[in-house]
């Protein structure tokens, strides 16, 4: 009830503003300025969270022994609260984010705010290793979701609502409101579309500008500036940018490892994240620089409190540089990959500045007279293990060349992450954020390109009266069921008291034949008994994606495609758990060619608009009925107006140029170009309807 009065509100407000801002565009950019100065808040709110979580933690003066004991109990309290409550936060939140994209049209829990928020604080102020980035990208992208629904926003624009989300979190995060922008069209809208870039960009400015108001100009570390040498340190660079491939994709199957490991070993997960945060500790005691964020750590004897400035100023010797690199790979790994509410994007800063840092003093020690400064070289190795990892080298060039403000070291940037997303790419074409969602079955592809399927709605080729099967049917009746009717899927309903139907799931010849496994024991008898008990809401997918019919059929499309499944339950929008229909990969090819048919209309009708007076004629458009003079008979038979010249007819879809052979049909839709005082004549032979015109 009070999200229905909400909603009501805010649709009202909505009205309103849309008066005032005369159009929907300005409405949607007030809506990105809206969602930026909320980000940056949260961002605010989250790095001061951190702050208050790590005092109370490790306090003013932490003994040694805090480290192995507090990222533990860290680890343990977020998981608790990530294990029941908002199970979407765990992780990274960045790949959580595309997912809500690809599946679910952008739809985001609004309790993933606050759940994040507290979840990260947690984990990131106790010293799990991660980063704040991704948990304020997830922040961001779950309150422009819910703006957008509650303002009743259709689906695009809830898109574009949820990209200016993220790039605010990036914007507030780094100061960079520039990077913010880059980073939500590279990595999460996946390419530069015209119609996204206004809400991403008022969005980042305005949540830069809030951040950088409460906190200060420098959220993480302003780095010094550094300048290309001699032409020939160019080399060095692109040497750099493939050892950071190597860090890049490592960093990327380490993760994938440590989860997989966890799911083998299927602990709750505040096991899971306790165990992580026991590892992190672990690592802390011989390198404590890997703990939480990677700056303003604890202040414990002999450690230097932001490692990150430390290694871009040149700082630490090559030997420590390379363990703080083995030591926050370790770290970070154990922290996500035991699926802990912090970041991946932070880290990839320290291990590039590591890489970068090492590297300069390995160059300086074969080339000491050579001039050359470790701090440039981990400048550039942060940007270069940023496009290893993520595939976003623009992201990567300009968040640096926004921390030192300096146009000096583009050129060598640009060289190493060109580098680095290059052979990246070529290796492993899978990146950071999407490698976790293509384990799970999901194909990320966020093409935002104009397709003829938006044209034609799923209720224009649903199946209305789908084939359903019952929540309570037995395992060997829906063995006979698939048997007799040969579908390969169904949607699983039971019976509302309206007479109307509540989707439980979706069954498929899969689900089955996985029960027809004897197992390792080859027993079919008890195979049998086994699954004779199950009833299809027991084996089917529950909660599967789904459209309503006022969808586009292309968004269908991109549901089916993403999940590889070839049918989607069509739902009420007002019920989303009732069903009102069923597409399947079939009804596509049907919703294509009425889209090409509507298509080649609309061409034909624009170039009729376009052409209206041409030399004192007009294009006329007509369909022919059943008892018109002209029906039935060839175009060269009919007594046209003179001077009348017919140009196209279309029948069931096809277009064709007729000639005097030509023989028109009941419903052919004419095209004719006649002259001025024709139209009547032409109306009466095609109609059989005497018309004033």
């Amino acid at each position: 009830m009070v999200r229905t009065r909400a909603r009501d509100v805010l649709r009202g407000l909505g009205g309103g503003l849309s008066e005032i801002v005369r159009g929907p565009g300005a409405l949607l950019s007030l809506l990105a300025a809206i969602v930026g100065l909320a980000t940056g808040l949260l961002a605010v709110a989250l790095i001061e969270l951190i702050a208050l979580v790590q005092l109370v933690a490790y306090g003013s003066a932490p003994p040694t022994w805090s480290v192995l004991v507090v990222p533990a109990v860290g680890g343990l309290l977020a998981g608790l609260l990530l294990w029941r409550l908002v199970p979407e936060a765990r992780g990274s939140g960045i790949s959580a984010v595309m997912e809500a994209l690809s599946l679910r049209g952008g739809r985001m829990r609004g309790r993933v705010v606050l759940g994040k928020l507290v979840a990260s604080s947690l984990a990131l102020g106790t010293g799990n290793s991660g980063g704040r980035e991704g948990p304020i990208v997830q922040i961001g992208a779950a309150a422009a979701s819910l703006l957008g629904r509650l303002a009743d926003l259709p689906e695009d624009r809830v898109r574009s609502l949820i990209a200016a989300g993220a790039a605010g979190g990036i914007a507030a995060s780094f100061n960079a409101p520039i990077g913010g922008m880059l980073f939500a069209l590279e990595v999460i809208i996946g390419g530069f579309a015209l119609r996204h870039l206004q809400t991403v960009i008022i969005s980042a400015v305005v949540a830069s500008v809030t951040a950088r108001q409460l906190v200060g100009e420098g959220l993480i570390f302003v780095a010094p500036s550094y300048s290309l040498g001699a032409p020939w340190e160019l080399a060095l660079y692109a040497m750099l940018g493939l050892a950071a491939v190597a860090v890049g994709l490592g960093f990327i199957q380490a993760i994938r490892l440590a989860e997989q490991l966890g799911d083998r070993l299927n602990w709750p997960l505040p096991l899971r994240t306790a165990a992580g945060g026991l590892v992190v500790g672990l690592v802390a005691v011989v390198a404590p620089e890997v703990l939480g964020t990677g700056d303003d750590l604890p202040a414990l004897p002999g450690v230097v409190g932001e490692p990150i400035l430390e290694m871009l100023r040149g700082g630490f010797a090559p030997g420590v540089l390379v363990l703080l690199l083995v030591a926050k790979l370790v770290a970070t790994v154990a922290s996500v990959g035991s699926r802990n509410a912090t970041g991946s994007f932070g880290p990839l800063l320290f291990l590039g500045a590591a890489l970068g840092g090492a590297f300069g003093h390995a160059v300086t020690a074969v080339l000491p007279d050579a001039g050359i400064n470790p701090g440039a070289l981990a400048l550039a190795g942060t940007a270069a293990v940023v496009a290893a990892a993520s595939r976003a080298p623009l992201t990567g060039v300009i968040l640096v060349f926004e921390l030192t403000g300096s146009y000096d070291m583009v050129v060598p940037l640009m060289l190493a992450t060109s580098v680095a997303t290059v052979l990246a790419d070529r290796v492993h074409p899978s990146t950071l954020y999407t490698e976790p969602l293509e384990r799970r079955g999901i194909s990320y592809r966020a093409t935002e390109d104009v397709d003829v399927l938006q044209i034609v709605d799923v209720r224009e080729v649903m199946t209305a009266d789908p084939a359903v099967v019952p929540a309570d049917m037995s395992v060997p009746e829906l063995r006979e069921w698939f048997r007799r009717t040969r579908h390969h899927g169904a949607p699983v309903v039971t019976p509302t008291d309206d007479g109307g139907l509540r989707l439980v799931g979706i069954v498929t010849l899969s689900d089955v034949a996985t029960l027809e496994d004897p197992g390792e024991t080859g027993d079919l008898a008890s195979m049998e008994a086994r699954t004779r008990g199950l009833t299809a809401a027991e084996i089917c997918t529950t909660s599967p994606l789904t459209v309503v019919p006022e969808d586009p059929v292309y968004r269908a499309v991109q549901r089916m495609a993403a999940l590889d499944v070839g049918r989607l339950p069509v739902v009420d929008p007002d019920d989303p758990e009732r069903l009102v229909g069923l597409v399947r990969r079939g009804d596509v090819l049907t919703a294509y060619q009425r889209a090409m048919s509507r298509s080649l209309a609309s061409q034909r009708q624009e170039a009729a608009q376009r052409l209206r007076d041409l030399g004192g004629a007009r294009f006329i458009e007509s369909v022919v009925a059943e008892q018109a003079p002209a029906a039935g008979r060839r175009v060269a038979d009919v007594d046209w107006p003179e001077g009348t010249v017919l140009t196209s007819v279309q029948r069931e879809g096809d277009l064709i140029v007729p000639s005097g052979e030509t023989v028109l049909r009941a419903g052919d839709e004419v095209v004719a170009l006649g002259r001025h005082g024709t139209a009547a004549a032409l109306e009466r032979l095609l109609t059989g309807v005497e018309t004033e015109r």
